[in-house]
């Protein structure tokens, strides 16, 4: 429990993936900027059925949603990150990666890591997000070019994180 100027954010686990999804999508909805891909959207969804999900609340009402992704014993993904924007820079994204970041330590996990779009792409949301991310105590770690189905459209970054 994190507090920001007399409102409290309560962080939890959602157990529920139905409603993991239906905040993720209303989350892409808010957020047109950084998740404007149809194909990429209906997969981010799909990932949060299946996904550990954590939920960022104020007086209650879902504000912010991370899905977590462990790929080995050592180290994990923050596969997908969202805040309401008008809960942006209000601690709302620190409280979700906070309280991940404990309950891996606990679980002996030494990696988190995120990816996000290159810093050679010039693109003003994103460099808000990899700052985020650098705040945080994240590092630029790999340069991505190449994706499952081939080149990506715009290159991406591994961000790293030693927890």
């Amino acid at each position: 429990m994190e507090s920001m100027s007399r409102r409290a954010i309560s962080v939890a686990r959602e157990d529920d993936p139905a409603n993991s999804r239906r905040l993720l999508e209303v989350l892409i909805g808010r957020l047109p900027q950084w998740f404007a891909q149809t194909d990429s959207n209906r997969h981010h969804a799909d990932q949060a059925e299946i996904l550990e999900s954590w939920v960022a609340r104020i007086d209650g009402q879902p504000r912010g949603l991370l899905l977590l992704k462990q790929h080995a014993p050592a180290s994990a993904e923050i596969h997908w990150l969202g805040v309401d924007p008008g809960q942006h820079r209000r601690g709302v994204g620190r409280a979700l990666v906070g309280a991940t970041e404990r309950r891996l330590r606990e679980e002996g996990v030494r990696f988190l890591f995120v990816m996000t779009l290159h810093p050679d792409v010039d693109y003003e949301p994103y460099r808000r997000t990899r700052a985020f991310y650098e705040r945080l105590g994240f590092e630029f770690a790999l340069t991505v070019s190449q994706g499952p189905a081939g080149p990506v459209r715009d290159p991406l970054a591994w961000y790293l994180k030693l927890l």
